[in-house]
């Protein structure tokens, strides 16, 4: 009885043994590297960069955790005891930033936090709207990595801007803007540079002696017309009356013809706008924009005054109709090219008696 005790004994002993072996041979896991590719960069990643992990004690790796709080998903087919990849995500949703912050692995022996820099990618500037910007207009700009913006300049000079989203950020273009300007937008990743194209802006006339056209006279049905009225948004401008009279049946203005505004190359309609700053005594004014007979057509567009206070009217040729505005036929194939006179006055049949029409600062823009 007393050898059977013993033997037991014996055994239990070496069963303690056998398990105090087992457990000196399971090591903790621990992190020697982490390398991120492409370009190995040591303990630092961009987001989206593969990071493999190197150390030892990484088998049955369950949970990655970076900065606390965003949890990380991998692939547990390229776990090993001495290595495993994840990939870097990045989304401001989830507390997404950059910078040294702790990451946490958590392997079936243990867990080990280190530290990793997240580093801010070079920003990408892979759009403007419009395409071909106007000077003294907002310009959207589109792109990546919009974040920590220190500036934006333009030809070298800051602009105003506003972040609508790390894709996409407005800018005030200055009036003087010049074609062909550089556009760089500095974050603490580097610098996005784009060459900026600008419209073509050819000022007719602003009634302050500036212009291709300063000499305006009116004709037809017009009661009164005065080219010097003072207070309007950048000085003086014109007043057109029409009383009623249907004497001739139409009226209009002009400052008369000469060379083309626009340059030869500028034949496409859809991109050749005016713009005129409008204002008149009364809603439902009528106002009447004409050329001057091209290829043997009248072209007009006729829109009415919805606000008496002053707005800047934008007005495609494109848009522009045959029989002084009042045809079927579009100026979609116009040759802006040709314009060289831009004519205004009120369209008498369906304006108020009297209609004062207010102008200033016509404007023949092509981008």
């Amino acid at each position: 009885m007393i050898n059977k005790i013993k033997h037991g004994i014996l055994i239990l002993l070496a069963l303690t043994s056998f398990t105090a072996c087992q457990n000196d041979d399971a090591v903790t896991a621990s992190i020697d590297a982490m390398v991120a590719e492409p370009g190995d960069l040591l303990n630092q990643a961009f987001p989206m960069n593969k990071v493999r992990v190197e150390g030892k004690g990484l088998e049955g790796l369950k949970k990655i955790t970076l900065d606390n709080t965003i949890n990380i998903s991998f692939n547990p087919n390229y776990n090993s005891d001495k290595s495993f990849i994840f990939t870097i995500p990045f989304d401001e949703k989830l507390g997404s930033r950059f910078g040294v912050q702790p990451i946490t692995f958590t392997t079936g022996t243990g867990s080990v936090t280190k530290n990793i820099e997240i580093l801010q990618p070079v920003p990408t500037i892979t759009k403007t709207t419009p395409a071909v910007a106007t000077p003294g207009f907002p310009l959207e700009i589109e792109g990546t990595w919009f974040y920590n913006i220190s500036s934006i300049t333009l030809a070298g000079k800051a602009v105003s801007y506003t972040v609508k989203s790390a894709t996409s950020i407005i800018i005030g273009l200055p009036a003087n803007a010049v074609s062909g300007s550089e556009l760089v937008v500095t974050t603490p990743g580097g610098s996005a540079k784009k060459t900026i194209d600008f419209a073509t802006i050819i000022l007719v006339s602003d009634f302050d002696g500036n212009g291709a056209r300063t000499e305006w006279t009116s004709y037809g049905d017009v009661e009164s017309f005065n080219t010097s009225t003072p207070g309007g948004p950048t000085g003086n401008y014109t007043t057109l009356v029409w009383g009623g009279s249907t004497a001739n049946g139409y009226n209009g203005s002009s400052g008369g013809g000469g060379a083309s505004f626009l340059s030869t190359s500028n034949t496409d309609a859809a991109k050749a706008y005016i713009d005129i700053d409008v204002s008149a005594n009364v809603v439902g004014a009528n106002f009447a924009i004409q050329l001057n007979t091209i290829d043997g057509v009248n072209y007009g567009y006729n829109f009415k005054i919805t606000d008496v206070n002053w707005i800047t009217k934008t007005i495609s040729i494109a848009d522009f109709k045959d029989n002084y505005g009042f045809g079927s036929n579009t100026a979609a194939n116009l040759n802006p090219s040709k314009i060289n006179e831009i004519k205004v006055g009120v369209a008498q049949g369906d304006s108020p008696n009297p209609s004062a029409i207010k102008f200033d600062n016509i404007k023949i823009r092509y981008q």
